[in-house]
């Protein structure tokens, strides 16, 4: 006998799973488009893709956002339990428009006409301060996202951010990112001044051979004379020309630069180029986000 309302029944549960399959490839088109890079032009990709890894729920300040350890593309990443003491230098890349409006890794929305960024491992949000080390140009900014997801990329700024560091019309700056103490933990950091930073830039060159022939030489030079430093290959893009720079630093203090300085050029390793990044005062300074 038919039964008209087994009927009804199936072509409710028809309905129901084409439902669950549209919005099973909407999601997997939704995913595609956020690893498509740039958000100025498809042509011109520099900005890095965005995926956001699950929130986990931590009984103190640091909530979504920080679950550890998390994996994108295959890869697994953990985050720091604390950011005191985190200063890094390393290459800072932008994203703009293609993600603007989409949820940040802590639940916020990212805007790219405000100042903010992603890392890797921060605590989600982390207030850092992000020197860019071609035009010493500062910003003061909250990190409140996960990224940017390639090996040599250590911080992704926001359009706003990137435009006040003066890279917006390229595609990465090196970048010293010092996070502030005393206003991710006031309660803990020092009160005193925030001492000063101390680099040395050795050389720049169009292909990374001559930068890391010379990255060599000055690791032998400082284990030679018992010095220990950070040491790295930086790249700068000036007009259409991408140069790799070695940089030193952070440096312990000044007399050690001038000591480290001194060596380089006593040993016909080039004209070390000083950079100084002043300390910050820690008055409390108004949220801008």
């Amino acid at each position: 006998m038919f039964d008209p309302s087994g009927r009804q029944d199936a072509i409710k549960a028809r309905t129901v799973l084409m439902v669950l399959v549209q919005l099973l490839v909407a999601g997997c088109q939704t995913q595609l488009d956020s690893e498509s890079a740039d958000p100025r032009s498809d042509s011109q990709s520099q900005i890095q893709s965005r995926t956001n890894p699950p929130a986990m729920v931590n009984p103190g300040k640091f909530t979504a956002g920080n679950r550890t350890p998390y994996e994108v593309w295959d890869k697994t990443y953990h985050v720091l339990p604390s950011s005191l003491g985190y200063v890094e230098i390393g290459i800072a890349s932008w994203y703009g428009k293609k993600f603007h409006g989409r949820k940040t890794s802590n639940g916020e929305t990212y805007d790219m006409y405000q100042l903010s960024a992603a890392h890797k491992a921060l605590p989600l949000p982390t207030w850092v301060r992000v020197t860019n080390l071609d035009s010493g140009k500062k910003v003061v900014l909250r990190v409140n996202d996960r990224g940017p997801f390639h090996d040599d990329r250590l911080i992704d700024l926001s359009w706003k951010t990137a435009l006040e560091l003066g890279f917006e019309n390229k595609g990465t700056a090196p970048v010293v990112v010092e996070a502030l103490d005393h206003r991710n933990y006031p309660a803990r950091a020092n009160t005193a001044r925030l001492g000063d930073q101390y680099y040395l830039q050795l050389g720049a060159f169009s292909q990374p051979t001559g930068a890391k022939s010379l990255l060599q030489k000055i690791d032998r030079l400082l284990s030679h004379h018992q010095l220990e430093t950070s040491t790295r290959i930086l790249q700068s893009e000036v007009d259409t020309l991408m140069l790799h720079k070695v940089w030193l630093g952070p440096i312990a203090n000044e007399g050690i630069r001038d000591e480290i300085a001194s060596l380089v050029e006593s040993s016909d390793l080039g004209k070390p180029l000083k950079v100084d990044i002043e300390g910050e005062s820690t008055t409390p300074m108004r949220d801008r986000n």
